[in-house]
């Protein structure tokens, strides 16, 4: 045999100890739908603001831009504070088991509007809740997706495993379209707006019950990561210099997030 396909076929091998059962492939696939599930509610339920409520299709649209921007914060920092976390559950399963419950508890209650309101009480009500509820969904995502990367260091159950939830991340979609008939169904509800508060209780509950399972049943594999080589003197710029002493004015590890911070932007 050809020594070069020998050690490719070699390479291809995953180890036992590094395989990922068939039932933990579902479990973080569960997260996938849970995860994908949110996103496509929030933003498909929203026509009920327009159609059931009367609210102007602008302010709609301000609603459904204005709580994304907080995500250019929020979803950084969260992954900083999930890499810094120590604690005897890992990094990324307190925050993935919490924030799953938050996320549920928060999208139902979001959609419980109160009758007989003006637009602006119900544009502040629903800008203040979408915040709180991306604040919850951010607290759950971020680890979880990160939670993906370190169950194995094989490179190819990896691929399986990320095979696996984007399969099951699909369903999220497939179900998308079929919530404007569920909110408009007149067997099971008066109106549009009792239909998405009932749509929203019942995405809660699914959000808590099945997003907290990757938490409950997955654990990362954290390997020690050596430190990175200094650069040389060529590589260090005016530029990076500056930056340098602009971060380090700021106390601990938040001038780490900070630098990084202003990496991705640039």
């Amino acid at each position: 045999m050809d020594p070069c396909n020998m050690s490719k076929e070699e390479n291809s091998e995953t180890k036992p100890s590094d395989k990922i059962s068939i039932a933990q492939k579902f479990i973080y696939g569960l997260g996938a739908l849970t995860n994908n599930l949110l996103g496509a509610a929030i933003g498909g339920m929203a026509i009920v603001l327009n159609l059931g409520l009367g609210m102007n299709p602008a302010l709609v649209g301000l609603l459904g831009a204005l709580p994304r921007l907080t995500d250019a914060i929020t979803d950084p920092l969260m992954v900083y504070i999930s890499d810094h976390t120590k604690s005897r559950w890992g990094r990324r399963r307190p925050y993935i088991f919490f924030g799953a419950i938050a996320a549920g508890l928060v999208f139902a209650l979001l959609w419980q509007f109160p009758r007989g309101e003006t637009e602006n009480f119900y544009f502040w009500f629903f800008l203040i809740g979408s915040i709180i509820f991306y604040l919850a969904y951010t607290v759950f995502a971020t680890p979880w997706v990160a939670l993906g990367y370190e169950l194995t260091p094989d490179y190819h159950e990896r691929t399986r495993i990320m095979a696996v939830q984007n399969f099951m991340g699909q369903f999220a979609w497939i179900l998308a379209p079929w919530f404007l008939w569920f909110m408009q169904s007149e067997t099971f509800f008066d109106d549009m707006i009792e239909g998405a508060s009932w749509l929203a209780i019942i995405i809660g509950v699914f959000t808590i019950c099945v997003g907290v399972l990757p938490a409950i049943f997955l654990k990362e594999r954290i390997k020690k990561v050596k430190a990175s080589e200094p650069e040389s003197a060529a590589e260090i710029t005016p530029k990076k210099i500056k930056v340098a002493e602009t971060v380090e004015e700021f106390p601990g590890g938040l001038k780490d997030f900070i630098k990084g911070f202003i990496i991705t932007i640039k």
